[in-house]
């Protein structure tokens, strides 16, 4: 396929898979308990834009220098561009291919995270994380299509141009047309606990910790800061806990199936003050955060989640702020 890349190929090239989808390949073929799926590459992200029927309007866009008070008129006319176009159906073929491959593969509950993947995201020097759009728990393969016409999109929200335009008043030499986006799908874990833990305590930059968050359900409640946390603070070489703090988790994300989407609920009222891991869970992270520290030999922020016991890593990138 010219561009697909499902992840067992094992294909690392950063220019295609984008920093996040390459961290994702990386990791599952070392044998991390990565949920399946597989990658658009940036090729098909440069054909769309290429073939589109609006080719000269979003190249004009795109190549000028845009002044940060016209981010705003910009980026809603350069999305609202991609969102007109229509994807070439060479590379519709290619997803519905892939799609129909890894539901074959799954059992039961078959939902999917679209994810964005940049080229310039993820490096030591600078992390793109947050800056473009993640659909999740989309089922049907026009709801897949949609979220990857509205993933590039995201490429140039405000936030996204704002954050490169930020990068090159350092110094970074970052030109907007020549950031490319890959697209992950790959299959949604129904999350009962999530959370993320980084390899170096960053509250303190002691890279001899671990720290935890994590919270009930889906990770967007810890995302989007709607919840307070559990904190646990590890002995990164011996694993023993050095602090615990219970937080305030009286909401939590769930899946909204019948708008394939998540929403906010209650937490069940026993579950708010109880730490979400079990001495047991906790000791399974911290191997995963010291395997997946030797393998990058840099310090990690990782993103987890546990469904039935089972731990999920759903990616990881350096961590950037350490002194």
């Amino acid at each position: 396929m010219k561009y697909i890349r499902h992840f067992h190929e094992n294909y690392q090239k950063i220019k295609l898979l984008g920093g996040k989808g390459l961290n994702l390949v990386k990791l599952f073929n070392e044998r991390f308990n990565v949920p399946p799926g597989f990658i658009l590459t940036t090729e098909a992200y440069k054909d769309f834009m290429n073939k589109s029927e609006h080719k000269e309007k979003l190249s004009n866009l795109i190549s000028k220098d845009i002044q940060p008070k016209n981010v705003l008129s910009d980026s809603q006319k350069i999305q609202n561009l991609i969102l007109d176009s229509e994807i070439p159906i060479e590379i519709i073929n290619e997803i519905k291919k892939a799609y129909i491959k890894i539901n074959e593969h799954l059992e039961g509950y078959k939902r999917f995270a679209v994810r964005s993947s940049a080229t310039i995201e993820d490096s030591q020097m600078a992390s793109f994380a947050g800056q473009a759009d993640t659909y999740l728990f989309r089922e049907s393969l026009e709801e897949i299509l949609f979220s990857i016409k509205k993933c590039w999109a995201s490429l140039y929200s405000p936030r996204s141009i704002l954050y490169i335009i930020q990068l090159n008043k350092m110094g970074k030499n970052i030109s907007l047309d020549q950031v490319y986006m890959a697209i992950i799908v790959q299959e949604m874990i129904r999350s009962d606990i999530s959370g993320v833990l980084f390899t170096a305590n960053v509250l303190n930059n002691d890279r001899d910790q671990i720290l935890i968050n994590s919270c009930w359900g889906l990770g967007e409640a810890l995302a989007n800061n709607i919840v307070i946390p559990d904190t646990i603070i590890l002995d990164k070489n011996s694993s023993q806990v050095v602090r615990q703090i219970i937080g305030k988790k009286e909401r939590m994300a769930v899946p909204d199936i019948e708008h394939s989407c998540t929403k906010i609920t209650k937490t069940r009222q026993h579950l708010r003050n109880d730490l979400c891991l079990t001495d047991e869970q906790i000791k399974n992270l911290h191997r995963c955060a010291v395997d997946i520290e030797s393998l990058y030999e840099y310090p990690q922020d990782i993103e987890w989640a546990i469904k039935d016991d089972e731990i999920f890593i759903l990616q990881t990138r350096p961590i950037t702020t350490l002194n």
